[in-house]
């Protein structure tokens, strides 16, 4: 593994494992939080701002799918890539539908679990190579 990689992974399993620590302790802050963003178009274009910054900048730098660690922190990257762009040029009212689409509420335990596994995963990986 590459030393992008090893950072890149240590990044965002640290992120991702915080993140998921946090979605656990602060449930009602975190869909209060979603449910707000997600009727003010201004907060998420922002958010498709930031999500393409942090995509363009893994996809540029780290396009690397050489082995799993790799191909999953790119993965990442291109996901979070997307995810800004269409979150930047969808309608606001599209962005809302896929939102009560996803349950989020309705699915939290398995945000939680997924941002728990995807963070323990790259940041054990990133520690022990």
């Amino acid at each position: 593994m590459t030393p992008l990689t090893l950072f890149l992974a240590k990044l965002i399993g640290a992120y991702a494992l915080i993140m998921s620590a946090w979605m656990l302790v602060r449930r009602d802050v975190a869909l209060q939080m979603i449910e707000r963003i997600s009727l003010e178009p201004v907060a998420i274009a922002f958010i498709g701002m930031i999500r393409l910054a942090i995509g363009l900048a893994i996809v540029i730098g780290h396009d690397i799918w050489s082995d799993m660690v790799a191909a999953l922190v790119s993965l990442v990257g291109w996901i979070t890539l997307i995810s800004g762009f269409l979150t930047l040029f969808l309608p606001p009212q599209t962005v809302r539908d896929i939102f009560a689409r996803m349950a989020y509420e309705k699915r939290y335990p398995v945000f939680t679990l997924v941002s728990f596994a995807l963070g323990a995963g790259l940041l054990i990986a990133g520690f022990s190579a």
